[in-house]
């Protein structure tokens, strides 16, 4: 009767940190961020332009509905990441920490839209 239990406790374990795995990896839209309280998300959005401030590369990423958010990130953390010749374009997915009073998400991860830049050959 006890082995029941104890194999009955591990598979609600498992269907339960599967069924989260579903909702973390998969990442809000922009948009969603408008009812969000804050804290750590995965974050897709259309990138409308970013730039260099001091230490920080900051993004502005559009959503679905037209909300924007400014997504920072260290800039050695983008050198490192892509190189001294980087891109950001297209759709962006970030993870990160959003606070919704200032509408900022400090990223810690970037998963796609950053890329390093390359430049073709010079023709003589």
């Amino acid at each position: 009767m006890n082995r029941w239990v104890v194999a009955g406790a591990l598979v609600a374990v498992f269907l339960a940190a599967g069924i989260a795995s579903l909702f973390v990896g998969t990442p809000k839209d922009v948009s969603d961020l408008k009812n969000f309280p804050g804290g750590k998300v995965r974050v897709s959005g259309q990138l409308v332009e970013y730039g260099r401030e001091g230490d920080y590369i900051y993004l502005i990423l559009r959503g679905r509905d037209g909300f924007t958010i400014r997504a920072v990130v260290p800039y050695d953390t983008v050198v490192r990441l892509a190189g001294p010749s980087f891109q950001f374009s297209g759709e962006v997915v970030v993870e990160g920490f959003y606070n919704p009073a200032t509408k900022t998400l400090n990223i810690t991860t970037i998963l796609k839209g950053c890329h390093s830049a390359y430049y073709a050959p010079v023709k003589s």
